[in-house]
């Protein structure tokens, strides 16, 4: 509640990339069928679904919500698993799983889906605890899911359910491995017959892991931080009480590691993820020319040029070191509850700024995006064609624009990023020819609607807070649809081209979805007859439950 009651109120609450919008429309291109990057497969979808139930602005408060909720949940049911210490070590390792800078930074950036597939890591880790020693499957494959929301989540908990299944001596239920593979099958078959331009190389110094007072970017890393976007670092980090807190808590968790590290299985699987997982942060930092090629020229490399958005198993590993440090100092004192709250309250101390969110706000869409959405019949671009805004509705905070979201019909959507004043190519070859149209208008007024309807595009939806020239300054034969006080519909003259997708990608993509549907749902109806069996009715009346 710290973290989320102020972000409560009604309205969106939209950030960099979280995007919420009333009714985000179930679309083929939300699948992976498209020329864009599928790089919110599948959280789009399971979005899409979801809102029809309880609608975005309720889904967005849940999401906020779910995040710390079922982390804290996560690591207390995980911490009871490794019977590592009492309650109040527990706590603490809990506490530092949920209040810490990567969960501050990552929150500010909007990676809610992320964040979702990290409050799922200990619940992951719990249940393969489980399937070693036999017991039932589901829970593993439903945490598989909840990791796979997002393609680097669902590296992560392939690393992180493989080290703990295959640490030896193997688990004997190997083919959940396989299930959790074609769970991340939507982003996994959508990513790889994706036909498009390759990834800027200049892009792995723009996202490489940044240092932020810590003494180095390792340092930085150890202490959860190191997100490459300096503008969402919150203001306490590199203070002397926030530096001397975080390396306090960081050889907490390093000795708390140790003490359990030649009888506990977990632990060292753990630690190779880990390690893994601040290799892959580091490797724009130590190597960024070597690495730079390889996301150039090797498809799918460029998966991790953000390496910092992989530390959660490193974030694991220090939360439950730092429990069992905690746990281990109370044995040895006689206040026991006095060093269990303080290790408590320490996380809390040092990052003071995640109170309220981490800097989010509540804001509320425009009025008359509902009434443009009625005037909007085909395929559109936002204009100006850029990637992020930062509207006043929005207190001039940046954010992906959310009008491809908000709109029902699909969209171009521009994916150039301007980082450090350097704009980075996008890999969508569609957005790419429609980027050098605009521009080549603007130096030499050249007509871009031709381009637009080449690349099957009839309409262009403009913000008009977010500047620039209007369209109808640039090009002729625009009529327009609608005019409010924020938003203007045109509609280009002349028949977009056809834009079809190679049938054999989209029944490959749908079949992806298909199997990881029929998988969850296996694994849900596993769960529900496991619970059905374990709760049985006396002869009195009374419920009691196995497990």
């Amino acid at each position: 509640m710290l973290i989320t009651a102020p972000l409560l109120a009604p309205g969106f609450v939209v950030g960099y990339d979280m995007v919420f919008v009333p009714d985000l429309s179930l679309r083929l291109d939300l699948f992976g069928v498209s020329a864009a990057m599928p790089r919110a497969v599948p959280s789009d979808v399971v979005v899409a679904v979801l809102d029809e139930i309880a609608g975005g602005q309720v889904l967005n408060k849940l999401v906020l919500v779910a995040i710390p909720l079922l982390s804290g949940l996560g690591m207390t049911a995980l911490w009871r698993e490794l019977r590592f210490g009492g309650a109040l070590p527990g706590a603490a390792a809990a506490t530092l799983y949920m209040w810490n800078p990567f969960v501050a930074e990552r929150l500010r950036l909007g990676a809610w889906a992320l964040l979702l597939g990290y409050a799922a890591l200990p619940w992951l880790v719990r249940s393969a605890i489980r399937v070693r020693r036999g017991e039932g499957w589901a829970g593993f494959v439903l945490a598989s899911a909840a990791c796979a929301l997002t393609a680097s989540g669902g590296v992560i908990g392939l690393l992180v359910g493989g080290l703990m299944l295959l640490w030896r001596p193997w688990a004997k239920q190997l083919w959940l491995l396989g299930a959790a593979v074609l769970l991340n099958g939507p982003w996994l078959v959508a990513g790889f017959t994706h036909v498009g331009l390759p990834t800027d190389p200049a892009s792995v110094t723009a996202f490489a892991a940044r240092n932020e007072g810590y003494g180095g970017t390792l340092p930085t890393l150890l202490t959860l931080g190191g997100v490459w976007n300096a503008d969402v670092v919150p203001d306490s980090r590199g203070e002397p009480v926030s530096l001397v807190i975080a390396f306090a808590v960081l050889l907490l968790s390093l000795a708390g590691i140790a003490l359990h590290w030649r009888r506990s299985q977990p632990i060292r699987a753990l630690s190779v993820a880990a390690v893994v997982a601040t290799a892959i942060a580091l490797a724009g930092v130590i190597a960024p020319s070597a690495f730079a090629q390889l996301v150039a020229h090797v498809p799918g490399v460029g998966l991790f040029r953000d390496g910092q958005r992989y530390l959660g198993p490193l974030v694991l590993l220090e939360a439950i070191g730092f429990g069992a440090a905690v746990c281990a100092i109370a044995q040895r004192v006689p206040l026991k509850r006095v060093v269990g709250v303080t290790a408590l309250l320490l996380p809390i101390a040092a990052l003071p700024g995640l109170v309220a969110g981490a800097g989010l706000h509540v804001s509320r869409y425009p009025a008359d995006w509902s009434q443009a959405q009625q005037a909007l019949h085909g395929r559109f671009v936002p204009w100006p064609f850029e990637a992020y805004r930062a509207p006043s509705w929005n207190g001039r905070r940046p954010v992906l624009d959310p009008m491809p979201r908000y709109f029902d019909q699909a969209s171009v959507v521009p994916d150039e990023l301007i980082i450090g004043g350097r704009r980075l190519a996008g890999e969508d070859p569609q957005a790419a020819a429609v980027a050098s149209a605009v521009r080549k208008s603007i130096d030499d007024g050249t007509d871009p609607a031709p381009v637009l309807l080449q690349q099957g595009i009839g309409w262009i939806v403009v913000d008009r807070e977010a500047g620039g020239p209007l369209p109808e300054t640039m090009m002729s034969g625009l009529k327009r649809e609608f005019a409010g006080p924020s938003v203007i519909v045109y509609k280009l003259d002349g028949t977009p081209a056809p834009q079809p997708h190679p049938l054999w990608r989209t029944v490959v993509i749908l079949a992806a979805w298909t199997v990881a549907g029929a998988t969850l749902l296996a694994a849900l109806v596993s769960l529900a007859r496991r619970c059905y069996s374990s709760v049985h009715l006396t002869g009195r009346g009374r419920i009691s439950w196995d497990h």
